[in-house]
């Protein structure tokens, strides 16, 4: 019996090896130097990406110049950015999603397609709660008083005296969203009560929860009213004289949301009954020095600086590096 032999045959098979996942950065505010991420903070971007080991193979780039950024990132899978503009889409067709340290959606705009997502910082609620808290602390004891006093070198202890304890008194947040909940658990151990106002009512364990139709209900009984609400038509003006007059007299009234909710031609003709406004949000930024706000010695005034702390750019790394190793990626590791 003749037996034929069919001879193997060999072929070499090459591993798949996914692409590198480019990352393009433009962490750079051409109004503000305040909010650019330096060499230092860019460095640490590094590490934190390549040192993951969720993450596939990265390579960086940073940008510093947004008249070439749209130029030169166009191959990028994920851009991290304080500024991405609609008509850029179209230019970066391997874009999957746009990361930016901006709480608020006037910073990028949406992709016009819809195919790319955009995910702002959600790491301002326990940064922006400590501002709050400075500020409520800083009204409710007088203190604009006492530094005119201390600028004149005065001797003057009767200026405190109408100081009542947070411990007596009731704080109410407009806006109860994400940022409202952290700066609603900050305050509520030091004030007899936090309430809340969204759109919709939606209760809570921790916290009472009202819709917009109670505020009627709910200004005459605060102490504080803080304004947390984002930008847009919907929200021009919302905190006009009419509800500022609802207010109780010697009430305080603080903005860390957006500056079209609360405008001087309705907080002006208000505050000689008002406890007084701190206003880290203004209608016009930055406000006019011939702003008649800047005159009035019951206001004081922060440039939209509430979240500038040494620690924005490490709690944004730290989000970033979280949301992309959450990512089903190519190349990554996903046993670990």
């Amino acid at each position: 019996m003749n037996f034929t032999l069919t001879p193997f045959i060999y072929s070499t098979l090459t591993p798949f090896v996914p692409s590198p996942m480019k990352i393009h950065t433009f962490l750079t505010d051409t109004e503000n130097q305040s909010l650019n991420f330096d060499t230092s903070d860019l460095a640490e971007l590094d590490r934190a990406l390549t040192s993951c080991s969720r993450l596939p193979q990265c390579e960086i780039r940073h940008h510093f110049d947004d008249t070439t950024f749209p130029d030169e990132a166009t191959d990028a899978d994920f851009v991290l950015t304080w500024k991405f503009e609609s008509q850029w889409y179209k230019r970066f067709s391997h874009l999957k999603g746009v990361f930016t340290p901006a709480a608020g959606d006037d910073w990028v705009a949406a992709d016009p397609s819809g195919k790319v997502s955009v995910t702002n910082g959600t790491f301002h609620g326990p940064v922006l709660a400590e501002s709050l808290l400075s500020a409520i602390l800083f009204m409710n004891h007088r203190m604009p008083s006492m530094i005119r006093n201390f600028q004149a070198r005065q001797w003057d202890r009767n200026l405190q005296t109408g100081s009542r304890l947070l411990s007596t008194q009731t704080i109410l947040i407009i806006g109860m969203g994400h940022i409202g909940m952290h700066c609603a658990q900050l305050m509520k151990p030091l004030v007899k009560q936090v309430l809340g106002v969204r759109r919709s009512a939606v209760p809570t364990e921790q916290f009472e929860i009202y819709s917009i139709e109670r505020l009627p209900m709910l200004l005459p009984i605060a102490d504080h009213v803080v304004l947390l609400l984002p930008g847009g038509s919907e929200t021009n003006r919302f905190m006009n004289r009419d509800r500022l007059c609802l207010m109780q007299p010697g009430a305080y009234i603080y903005n860390f949301g957006r500056g079209n909710s609360l405008v001087a031609a309705d907080l002006m003709p208000c505050l000689n009954r008002l406890g007084g406004a701190f206003l880290d949000v203004t209608e016009d930024e930055p406000l006019p020095a011939t702003s008649p706000l800047w005159q009035k010695k019951n206001v004081f005034i922060t440039p939209h600086s509430s979240c500038m702390y040494k620690d924005y750019t490490g709690l944004y790394i730290q989000e970033v590096v979280q949301h992309l190793s959450q990512l089903k990626l190519p190349g990554a590791n996903l046993l670990i």
